[in-house]
């Protein structure tokens, strides 16, 4: 499913926010290996890519934080800085001394006031994604970064075609939405961000049960938040398709998936 970013769009409510909220309390707790390794990776990617001087000082905003991982890489990395986390919930659990409850999208800060904003996959769930890329844009310093990540087109896609094709579904509507490569360039730059990188990464996810694919996307905290997704499969008929499944990773068809996302960089 495709995020529309277009101003009749702007403000209609496609997300569950308590199922939002209770993704990021599970990602929070990190219990999946696998998964908090990759948001781990996400974070350290991130900052490579932020290009920070360890010489200087900085005021480091995360929206959205769902795990403390940004603030461990930020240690591991020797980065000098202070960091500032929002999240969804108070029962998020990011230890970080400066954790203010909000929605992804609200201007909760006082203009130019921070060097480097981060967003790890949070974005994906804003029903008003325009209006929080102007929020950042308010809140950095002149020349100040935000670097953004978001699930991209091909995000698990063999995964998907199999399902999609087993279930003879029409719809999109039991996965992930995403926003195309295109469509975020032209958001940053519609919100005033300056030297605009945006591109692809492809990573492998490799399984050995069906149950993989949907622990990791829950340990990411990336399980279906869509407000009308399908909630009800026929007990039986999934029975079987997770056999089949297991079948076709044991005959090396589909052991390998694509996790595809598109980063962002922007600067103020």
């Amino acid at each position: 499913m495709k995020i529309n970013t277009s101003n009749k769009e702007l403000y209609v409510k496609m997300f569950n926010k308590k199922k939002i909220i209770l993704n990021h309390i599970r990602a929070s707790k990190r219990l999946n290996k696998k998964s908090n390794n990759f948001l781990l990776n996400l974070s350290h990617i991130l900052i490579e890519r932020a290009n920070l001087n360890k010489k200087n000082k900085y005021k480091i905003l995360e929206v959205g934080a769902r795990t403390k991982n940004l603030l461990d890489q930020l240690k591991i990395q020797n980065i000098n800085s202070t960091l500032y986390q929002t999240t969804v919930s108070k029962n998020v659990l990011v230890n970080s001394k400066n954790n203010i409850v909000s929605e992804i999208e609200s201007s909760i800060f006082k203009e130019n006031i921070f060097d480097i904003c981060f967003c790890i996959l949070s974005l994906n769930s804003s029903d008003r994604l325009p209006l929080a890329f102007k929020n950042i844009f308010s809140t950095l310093k002149e020349s100040g970064k935000f670097l953004t990540v978001f699930p991209a087109e091909e995000c698990l896609k063999e995964f998907r075609e199999y399902f999609l094709e087993y279930f003879k579904k029409k719809s999109n509507k039991s996965f992930m939405p995403y926003l195309e490569i295109q469509t975020l360039g032209n958001l940053g730059a519609q919100s005033g961000f300056k030297n605009i990188i945006v591109d692809k990464e492809n990573f492998n996810l490799k399984v050995f049960a069906p149950s993989d694919i949907w622990n990791f996307i829950r340990g990411i905290g990336e399980s279906n938040y869509l407000l009308d997704r399908e909630k009800h499969i026929n007990k039986h008929l999934f029975l079987n398709f997770c056999k089949d499944y297991a079948t076709a990773i044991k005959n090396g068809d589909l052991k390998n998936n694509t996790f595809a996302l598109n980063f962002f960089i922007g600067s103020k």
